[in-house]
């Protein structure tokens, strides 16, 4: 029998300003680059876990947050702006949503039940917000605190996409712990929108001018996380090796074994075979010459493609990692240098013009995120690193075909969070050749 849903019962919401106006905010407002346009209006969704006892008092650290935040705003000022049209951040901003809630039930036994709908319940919006027309309402970044009955406490926070990739998070939140732990970070970030000027989107190519996304689409959506540990990746990274690449990482070889098995999965369940296309997100900053530092804000970030069309139905590993490699390679300086700049929409075009072709004969499509290396598992607020850091997102997501990748807080593990088509997953689900290195739920070990 399922069990029920612990109440999680909010208890305040307020506005959290900037504690400060920087001088540059004289500006009525700033111009989102090219890239930035081309996001979408959805928020990216974390919730961390930390194992505090039942002395602590939840008004103290909700007053510590609310300071510490209010400090990073100061610092992220186009953060607590507001997004208008999809061209510009209004500079007298709406601020952060910061709200409080309570558990009614114990960290441990929430853990133990944790599924992506009971983690959507300890974030600000549970469901997506109506973005397409009201976005200067809505908050680019919303947090709630959640206090456990018997101690424990958890962080969800809502970014934007707008101008927030991965990194620009990353850094927002290792800048707002700091503060809270009474830091002051000296280097200050700057909004790059100046390497991708911006343009008109109303026309041209149906997927630039609408923001089409071939992972968005109806039906019954199944979210789940598979944890890989140390010693599999090790075994996937032996199997992979090639004479192309001899050193597969540890992402490139777990996208390659779960992409491997969704097109079984996608195969088994529609009966014939089909190209498949895998997107991976990669950052743009440290492959640009001179390479940008993480504190730049943006969606610095582009999507590595790679096409696999093979009637073999053996599918090899190898040949997967080699061709995720070959797409991560493409995407040099010279490759970033095309697409700035006032002539890079022209390259950005194109690209979506090939993107588009690509996908007219409907593959099996995924893409992939990787949070490795964005220092999630060490933001600590002055409680200690976090026992667990949780994707999460709306109950409401329309999001298929996703897979994200974090590290595991021990060992040298990842964490994956798959979305999938329900009947897919329960294939994967049963696949025991993928379960041979990837455990479904694994046990979340509090410190």
């Amino acid at each position: 029998m399922k069990k029920k849903a612990m109440e999680v019962e909010i208890i305040s919401t307020e506005t959290i300003t900037p504690s400060s106006s920087p001088p540059s905010l004289h500006l009525k407002f700033f111009k989102l680059s090219l890239l930035d346009q081309l996001s979408p209006f959805t928020y990216t969704s974390l919730v961390f876990f930390y194992a505090l006892d039942a002395t602590h008092d939840d008004l103290l650290l909700s007053d510590g947050l609310k300071t510490s935040l209010s400090k990073a705003l100061t610092e992220f000022y186009l953060l607590a702006g507001a997004v208008e049209n999809n061209t510009e951040i209004l500079g007298n901003g709406v601020g952060a949503l910061f709200q409080t809630a309570r558990v009614h039930g114990a960290m441990l036994e929430f853990l133990k039940q944790s599924s992506f709908e009971s983690l959507s319940r300890l974030i600000p919006y549970q469901s997506v917000p109506s973005l397409s027309t009201k976005e200067a309402i809505h908050p680019q970044v919303a947090v709630q605190l959640n206090t456990f009955s018997g101690g424990g406490v958890a962080v969800g926070a809502c970014f934007l996409h707008k101008i927030i990739d991965g990194t620009t998070l990353s850094c927002f939140l290792r800048r707002w712990a700091a503060a809270a732990r009474g830091f002051v970070e000296e280097e200050q970030p700057e909004y790059a929108a100046a390497l991708f000027p911006q343009r008109g989107l109303s026309a041209g190519n149906s997927w630039l001018s609408k923001g089409y996304s071939p992972f968005v689409g109806g039906g019954r959506i199944c979210r789940r996380r598979f944890g890989f540990e140390g010693g599999a990746i090790l075994e996937l990274k032996e199997e992979a090796k090639s004479e192309s690449v001899k050193n597969p990482t540890g992402v490139e070889v777990v996208t390659g074994f779960i992409w491997k098995h969704a097109i079984r999965a996608a195969t088994q369940r529609s009966g014939s075979q089909q190209p498949s296309v895998l997107t991976h997100a990669v950052d743009l900053r440290r492959r640009m010459a001179p390479p940008l530092p993480p504190t730049s804000m943006g969606n610095l970030f582009w999507s590595a493609v790679a096409y696999y069309d093979s009637s073999n139905t053996d599918i090899e590993l190898r040949e997967l990692v080699s061709l995720l490699r070959r797409s991560f390679v493409d995407i040099d300086d010279k490759f970033i240098e095309k697409m700035a700049g006032e002539d890079g929409f022209q390259a950005i075009s194109n690209w979506f013009i090939r993107m588009q072709e690509l996908f007219s004969s409907k593959p099996y499509a995924y893409g992939f995120t990787s949070w490795r290396n964005l220092g999630l598992n060490d933001v600590d607020f002055g409680w200690g690193k976090p026992s667990w850091v949780s994707f999460a997102g709306p109950e409401n997501s329309v999001l298929r075909n996703i897979v994200v990748l974090k590290e595991a807080i021990l060992g040298d593990g990842i964490e994956a969070w798959i979305l999938l088509d329900e009947d897919e997953m329960n294939i994967l689900e049963n696949d025991q050749q993928f379960l041979a290195f990837a455990s479904l739920n694994p046990i979340i070990h509090l410190a």
